[in-house]
Protein backbone atom coordinates (compact mmCIF):
# COMPACT_ATOMS: atom_id res chain seq x y z
CA UNK A 1 0.00 0.00 0.00
CA UNK A 2 2.86 2.39 0.77
CA UNK A 3 4.43 1.61 -2.58
CA UNK A 4 1.13 2.24 -4.39
CA UNK A 5 0.74 5.63 -2.71
CA UNK A 6 4.24 6.70 -3.75
CA UNK A 7 3.85 5.28 -7.27
CA UNK A 8 0.66 7.28 -7.87
CA UNK A 9 2.57 10.57 -7.89
CA UNK A 10 5.65 10.03 -10.04
CA UNK A 11 6.75 13.69 -10.11
CA UNK A 12 6.45 14.09 -6.34
CA UNK A 13 8.27 10.82 -5.63
CA UNK A 14 10.98 11.56 -8.19
CA UNK A 15 11.58 15.02 -6.71
CA UNK A 16 11.77 13.59 -3.19
CA UNK A 17 14.21 10.88 -4.31
CA UNK A 18 16.32 13.38 -6.23
CA UNK A 19 16.52 15.57 -3.12
CA UNK A 20 17.84 12.63 -1.07
CA UNK A 21 20.52 11.82 -3.65
CA UNK A 22 21.54 15.47 -4.06
CA UNK A 23 21.89 15.83 -0.28
CA UNK A 24 24.25 12.83 -0.15
CA UNK A 25 26.19 14.17 -3.13
CA UNK A 26 26.61 17.62 -1.60
CA UNK A 27 27.95 16.17 1.64
CA UNK A 28 30.48 14.02 -0.20
CA UNK A 29 31.55 17.17 -2.03
CA UNK A 30 31.82 18.87 1.38
CA UNK A 31 34.16 16.10 2.59
CA UNK A 32 36.40 16.40 -0.45
CA UNK A 33 36.51 20.18 0.04
CA UNK A 34 37.67 19.77 3.65
CA UNK A 35 40.46 17.38 2.67
CA UNK A 36 41.77 19.79 0.07
CA UNK A 37 43.09 21.80 3.01
CA UNK A 38 44.05 19.03 5.45
CA UNK A 39 45.37 15.49 5.26
CA UNK A 40 43.48 14.15 8.26
CA UNK A 41 40.50 14.84 10.49
CA UNK A 42 41.03 13.80 14.13
CA UNK A 43 43.63 11.36 12.83
CA UNK A 44 41.37 9.87 10.13
CA UNK A 45 42.12 9.98 6.40
CA UNK A 46 39.54 10.90 3.76
CA UNK A 47 38.47 7.29 3.01
CA UNK A 48 38.15 6.63 6.75
CA UNK A 49 36.00 9.73 7.32
CA UNK A 50 33.94 8.75 4.26
CA UNK A 51 33.31 5.38 5.93
CA UNK A 52 31.85 7.14 8.98
CA UNK A 53 29.60 9.23 6.76
CA UNK A 54 28.45 6.21 4.74
CA UNK A 55 27.81 4.18 7.91
CA UNK A 56 25.67 7.05 9.17
CA UNK A 57 23.68 6.93 5.93
CA UNK A 58 23.21 3.16 6.09
CA UNK A 59 21.86 3.24 9.66
CA UNK A 60 19.80 6.39 9.13
CA UNK A 61 18.27 5.41 5.77
CA UNK A 62 17.39 1.86 6.83
CA UNK A 63 15.81 3.22 10.04
CA UNK A 64 13.80 5.72 8.00
CA UNK A 65 12.82 2.96 5.57
CA UNK A 66 11.29 0.72 8.22
CA UNK A 67 10.36 3.01 11.13
CA UNK A 68 8.81 5.94 9.24
CA UNK A 69 5.38 4.99 10.61
CA UNK A 70 6.43 6.28 14.04
CA UNK A 71 6.38 9.81 12.66
CA UNK A 72 2.64 9.57 12.03
CA UNK A 73 1.58 8.43 15.49
CA UNK A 74 0.47 11.94 16.52
CA UNK A 75 -2.10 12.09 13.73
CA UNK A 76 -3.20 8.52 14.52
CA UNK A 77 -3.95 9.56 18.08
CA UNK A 78 -5.66 12.84 17.24
CA UNK A 79 -7.83 11.31 14.51
CA UNK A 80 -8.82 8.31 16.65
CA UNK A 81 -7.17 5.63 14.51
CA UNK A 82 -4.93 4.64 17.42
CA UNK A 83 -8.05 3.65 19.38
CA UNK A 84 -8.98 1.41 16.45
CA UNK A 85 -5.53 -0.22 16.51
CA UNK A 86 -5.91 -1.02 20.21
CA UNK A 87 -9.05 -3.14 19.72
CA UNK A 88 -7.62 -5.17 16.83
CA UNK A 89 -6.03 -8.62 17.38
CA UNK A 90 -2.62 -7.42 16.20
CA UNK A 91 0.46 -6.01 17.89
CA UNK A 92 -0.16 -2.27 18.24
CA UNK A 93 3.52 -1.32 18.18
CA UNK A 94 4.03 -3.28 14.96
CA UNK A 95 1.05 -1.51 13.35
CA UNK A 96 2.33 1.92 14.38
CA UNK A 97 6.00 1.41 13.53
CA UNK A 98 5.54 -0.31 10.17
CA UNK A 99 2.34 1.26 8.88
CA UNK A 100 4.41 3.34 6.43
CA UNK A 101 7.37 2.00 4.46
CA UNK A 102 9.35 4.51 2.41
CA UNK A 103 10.22 2.54 -0.73
CA UNK A 104 12.14 5.51 -2.12
CA UNK A 105 14.78 4.76 0.49
CA UNK A 106 15.24 1.31 -1.09
CA UNK A 107 16.47 3.13 -4.21
CA UNK A 108 18.58 5.50 -2.11
CA UNK A 109 20.26 2.80 -0.06
CA UNK A 110 21.54 0.82 -3.07
CA UNK A 111 24.14 3.42 -4.20
CA UNK A 112 25.09 3.99 -0.55
CA UNK A 113 25.79 0.25 -0.13
CA UNK A 114 27.81 0.25 -3.34
CA UNK A 115 29.94 3.26 -2.37
CA UNK A 116 30.45 1.86 1.14
CA UNK A 117 31.69 -1.44 -0.24
CA UNK A 118 34.02 0.42 -2.61
CA UNK A 119 35.46 2.52 0.25
CA UNK A 120 35.90 -0.55 2.44
CA UNK A 121 37.73 -2.30 -0.39
CA UNK A 122 39.98 0.75 -0.76
CA UNK A 123 40.76 0.64 2.95
CA UNK A 124 41.61 -3.07 2.73
CA UNK A 125 43.82 -2.70 -0.33
CA UNK A 126 47.23 -4.31 -0.99
CA UNK A 127 49.49 -4.22 2.06
CA UNK A 128 46.60 -3.50 4.42
CA UNK A 129 44.26 -6.48 4.39
CA UNK A 130 41.32 -6.20 6.78
CA UNK A 131 40.70 -9.41 8.80
CA UNK A 132 37.33 -11.10 8.25
CA UNK A 133 36.37 -10.49 11.89
CA UNK A 134 36.35 -6.74 11.26
CA UNK A 135 33.91 -7.13 8.37
CA UNK A 136 31.68 -9.23 10.62
CA UNK A 137 31.92 -6.72 13.46
CA UNK A 138 31.01 -3.88 11.11
CA UNK A 139 27.85 -5.67 10.02
CA UNK A 140 26.93 -6.76 13.55
CA UNK A 141 27.45 -3.29 15.04
CA UNK A 142 25.51 -1.65 12.19
CA UNK A 143 22.57 -3.97 12.96
CA UNK A 144 23.09 -3.14 16.62
CA UNK A 145 22.83 0.54 15.70
CA UNK A 146 19.51 -0.13 13.96
CA UNK A 147 18.26 -1.81 17.13
CA UNK A 148 19.15 1.29 19.15
CA UNK A 149 17.43 3.47 16.54
CA UNK A 150 14.31 1.32 16.86
CA UNK A 151 14.45 1.67 20.65
CA UNK A 152 14.68 5.47 20.37
CA UNK A 153 11.73 5.55 17.96
CA UNK A 154 9.66 3.42 20.37
CA UNK A 155 10.49 5.81 23.23
CA UNK A 156 9.45 8.80 21.10
CA UNK A 157 6.19 7.04 20.16
CA UNK A 158 5.55 6.35 23.85
CA UNK A 159 5.96 10.03 24.65
CA UNK A 160 3.51 10.84 21.87
CA UNK A 161 0.95 8.45 23.37
CA UNK A 162 1.28 10.18 26.73
CA UNK A 163 1.45 13.80 25.54
CA UNK A 164 0.11 13.81 21.94
CA UNK A 165 3.26 15.73 20.98
CA UNK A 166 6.37 14.37 19.28
CA UNK A 167 7.75 16.90 16.78
CA UNK A 168 10.26 18.48 19.16
CA UNK A 169 11.45 15.13 20.50
CA UNK A 170 11.95 13.45 17.14
CA UNK A 171 13.75 16.48 15.69
CA UNK A 172 16.11 16.64 18.66
CA UNK A 173 16.98 13.03 17.83
CA UNK A 174 17.31 13.83 14.11
CA UNK A 175 19.61 16.79 14.83
CA UNK A 176 21.80 14.74 17.16
CA UNK A 177 21.85 11.92 14.62
CA UNK A 178 23.42 14.19 12.01
CA UNK A 179 26.42 14.64 14.33
CA UNK A 180 27.21 11.00 13.57
CA UNK A 181 28.31 11.95 10.06
CA UNK A 182 31.77 12.61 11.49
CA UNK A 183 33.92 10.51 13.86
CA UNK A 184 32.88 11.12 17.47
CA UNK A 185 36.56 11.85 18.26
CA UNK A 186 36.25 15.36 16.81
CA UNK A 187 33.85 16.46 19.57
CA UNK A 188 34.79 17.59 23.08
CA UNK A 189 34.34 15.24 26.02
CA UNK A 190 30.91 16.58 27.16
CA UNK A 191 29.43 16.05 23.69
CA UNK A 192 31.16 12.67 23.31
CA UNK A 193 29.57 11.53 26.58
CA UNK A 194 26.12 12.66 25.36
CA UNK A 195 26.58 10.95 22.00
CA UNK A 196 27.79 7.74 23.65
CA UNK A 197 25.60 7.31 26.73
CA UNK A 198 22.60 9.70 26.53
CA UNK A 199 21.60 9.56 22.85
CA UNK A 200 24.03 6.86 21.66
CA UNK A 201 24.61 8.15 18.15
CA UNK A 202 28.32 7.28 18.42
CA UNK A 203 27.42 3.68 19.31
CA UNK A 204 25.08 3.52 16.31
CA UNK A 205 27.42 5.06 13.72
CA UNK A 206 31.00 5.54 14.93
CA UNK A 207 31.41 2.12 16.57
CA UNK A 208 30.83 0.07 13.38
CA UNK A 209 33.29 2.21 11.42
CA UNK A 210 35.86 2.14 14.24
CA UNK A 211 35.53 -1.65 14.53
CA UNK A 212 36.25 -2.03 10.81
CA UNK A 213 39.28 0.24 11.13
CA UNK A 214 40.54 -1.69 14.15
CA UNK A 215 40.17 1.28 16.50
CA UNK A 216 37.49 -0.12 18.80
CA UNK A 217 38.46 -2.04 21.91
CA UNK A 218 36.71 -5.29 22.79
CA UNK A 219 35.20 -3.72 25.92
CA UNK A 220 33.40 -1.11 23.82
CA UNK A 221 32.05 -3.82 21.50
CA UNK A 222 30.51 -5.61 24.47
CA UNK A 223 29.24 -2.29 25.81
CA UNK A 224 27.56 -1.52 22.46
CA UNK A 225 25.56 -4.76 22.45
CA UNK A 226 24.66 -4.30 26.11
CA UNK A 227 23.40 -0.76 25.45
CA UNK A 228 21.23 -1.99 22.56
CA UNK A 229 19.62 -4.69 24.70
CA UNK A 230 18.99 -2.39 27.65
CA UNK A 231 17.71 0.42 25.39
CA UNK A 232 15.25 -1.91 23.68
CA UNK A 233 14.10 -3.40 27.00
CA UNK A 234 13.54 0.06 28.50
CA UNK A 235 11.72 1.40 25.43
CA UNK A 236 9.37 -1.62 25.33
CA UNK A 237 8.64 -1.17 29.04
CA UNK A 238 7.99 2.54 28.44
CA UNK A 239 5.65 1.69 25.54
CA UNK A 240 3.61 -0.67 27.74
CA UNK A 241 3.59 1.96 30.50
CA UNK A 242 2.30 4.63 28.08
CA UNK A 243 -0.38 2.48 26.42
CA UNK A 244 -1.73 1.27 29.77
CA UNK A 245 -2.32 4.90 30.73
CA UNK A 246 -3.75 5.94 27.39
CA UNK A 247 -7.36 7.08 27.87
CA UNK A 248 -8.42 7.59 24.24
CA UNK A 249 -8.62 10.76 22.22
CA UNK A 250 -12.25 11.26 23.24
CA UNK A 251 -11.54 11.31 26.99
Amino acid sequence: MSFMVQAESFISSFGYLLGKLVRIGFFLFFLFSIFKHTDALAGYSLPEVALFFLTFNIVDIVAQLFFRGIYGIRSLIREGDFDYFLIQPANVLFRVAFQTVDFLDVITILPVFSITFFVMRQLSGPGHMIPAIRWILFGALALNGLLIAFAIHIAVASLAVMTQEMENTIWIYRDLMTLGRFPSDIYGSPMRIILTFVVPVAVMVSFPAKAFLGRLETGWVIQAFFMAMTSLAFSLWFWRFATRRYTSVSS
